[in-house]
C-alpha cells in the first residue's frame, strides 16, 4: 500500500496510513502547496458510492500541512505540531467523492498570526474537468514542540 503514497509527502508531514489521505505532492512552496488524491476502492473512507464529501476538510488539512513541513525544512519556522481549530466556509457542490476521480488540492497560507494562529484558503477540483468541487478558510493552531 506505501507506493499509493509520494515519498516526498512523508518527509514534510507526519501522517502515515491510515491515516495519510493524499497521494502525490505536486507542488509546495514558503505560501503555498497543491495535492492529488486518488479516489478508488483502497482509499480510506471509501465505500461503493465514493469518499463522503465532508473528508475533503482533511484532505485539505494534510495539504495545508505541506506548507509548514516545508517551511520547518528550510528554516523559515521552528518545528511545531498543527492542529486544526476550524473550518469557514466549507462549501462543496458534491455529496461525495466519486470513485475513478482524482482530486486536486490547492491550499494558501492566508494570514500568519505571530507564531501560533496560520489560516488558508483551500479549494478540491475533479483534476479531469478541472471543476472546483470544495473550498474553505481553515484555521490552524500552531503549537511549538517543547
Amino acid at each position: 500500500m506505501s507506493e499509493r503514497f509520494d515519498p516526498q509527502i512523508k518527509q514534510l508531514i507526519p501522517h502515515r496510513e491510515p491515516m495519510l489521505l493524499i497521494n502525490e505532492l505536486l507542488e509546495v512552496g514558503q505560501e503555498s502547496s497543491v495535492s492529488r488524491v486518488i479516489i478508488d476502492a483502497e482509499t480510506p473512507f471509501a465505500d461503493e458510492q465514493g469518499v463522503p464529501a465532508w473528508i475533503g476538510l482533511e484532505y485539505m488539512g494534510q495539504t495545508a500541512a505541506l506548507i509548514a513541513g516545508y517551511q520547518q525544512r528550510e528554516g523559515l519556522c521552528e518545528p511545531h505540531l498543527g492542529f486544526l481549530m476550524g473550518s469557514r466556509r466549507y462549501k462543496t457542490n458534491v455529496a461525495r467523492f466519486a470513485l475513478g476521480h482524482t482530486l486536486v488540492v490547492r491550499c494558501e497560507q492566508a494570514a500568519l498570526v505571530g507564531e501560533s494562529l496560520a489560516t488558508f484558503n483551500c479549494t478540491i477540483t475533479d483534476e479531469t474537468g478541472g471543476e472546483q468541487l470544495a473550498n474553505a478558510l481553515l484555521s490552524v493552531y500552531r503549537r511549538p514542540l517543547d
